[in-house]
């Protein structure tokens, strides 16, 4: 579940968009403006080099937000925050398995939902009495 920060953030810009299965899929990124102090520890050896990184600009920290769309719908989607990198593009191109991750979960997501409408239409538009006699089987290669 994704924090609601995440999913009320509106300031998402879509990096990068391709075909995977039946779904259109989406990564857009967003500032993080979540106070690092929170995000990292202040004692780590890296967190100097971090804040100088940031505040000079050579750095971006933030939101990823990958997205699974069927006909335009949002099906799925997956969330990572805290990204630090010089890019958007970058970072993609350098965390593939990371990226990989969240796609993945997108698209899981996406077909659970998928799955979980269809068995709603089949009942509400169907009217799956007027089945009653016939094999589910057909049924559903009926719908196929």
């Amino acid at each position: 579940m994704a924090h609601t920060f995440f999913e009320n953030n509106s300031n998402y810009y879509v990096e990068e968009q391709f075909d995977r299965d039946q779904f259109v899929v989406e990564i857009a990124f967003a500032p993080d403006d979540t106070q690092l102090d929170l995000l990292f520890d202040t004692d780590a050896d890296y967190y100097p080099e971090l804040v100088e990184n940031l505040e000079s600009g050579f750095w971006q920290h933030m939101i990823c937000r990958v997205q699974a769309l069927y006909d335009g719908k949002v099906m799925g989607e997956a969330y990572l925050g805290s990204v630090v990198a010089e890019t958007p593009a970058k970072w993609l191109a350098e965390d593939p398995a990371q990226v990989d991750d969240l796609v993945d979960d997108a698209i899981d997501q996406a077909r659970s939902e998928a799955v979980r409408m269809l068995e709603i239409l089949k009942q509400d538009f169907l009217g799956m009495k007027l089945f009653e006699d016939i094999d589910e089987k057909v049924v559903d290669n009926e719908l196929n």
